[in-house]
């Protein structure tokens, strides 16, 4: 069961609420829906992160600016969201987040920023960044890339 708050955040939204793909995105998510019915206090962190994306989600944009949205998950959730933002990718979405989890950028994104105490330091691909700095990990291009500027 959908919260009326969530029902009504979509119609805020411009979009309509539809069962079925709540029902889809909560699954894709491995959100049980009985999460749905409990207070967010009650949550586990991980619980709480896939309730905000999949509220998040449900709103269908062609832009999602996304503020770490690993956070607090663990490793099977982490591969729920990353498949979910890749079909989103797929699906013609644009992607935007904040990640310090390098490996995840590596894995998900295009491009990159590099910033370091608001400086943007690199732009470009993520591989570019390593190939740049002649380094064979994202970890250790990132460190020499923030060190030698």
């Amino acid at each position: 069961m959908i919260a009326l708050d969530q029902v009504n955040t979509l119609a805020l939204a411009g979009t309509r609420f539809e069962r079925p793909v709540a029902d889809r995105l909560l699954a894709e998510l491995e959100l049980e829906t009985g999460a749905l019915d409990r207070p967010v206090r009650q949550l586990s962190k991980g619980m709480t992160q896939k309730l905000g994306l999949a509220a998040c989600f449900l709103g269908k944009r062609d832009l999602y600016v996304l503020d770490e949205p690993m956070s607090g998950l663990d490793p099977k959730a982490r591969a729920c969201v990353k498949a979910l933002l890749a079909r989103l990718k797929e699906d013609g979405a644009t992607l935007f987040f904040t990640s310090h989890a390098l490996a995840d950028v590596e894995e998900i994104c295009d491009r990159m920023i590099v910033l370091h105490q608001g400086v943007p330091y690199f732009s470009g691909p993520p591989r570019a960044l390593c190939d740049h700095y002649g380094e064979s990990s994202m970890e250790r291009a990132f460190l020499r890339c923030i060190a030698e500027r």
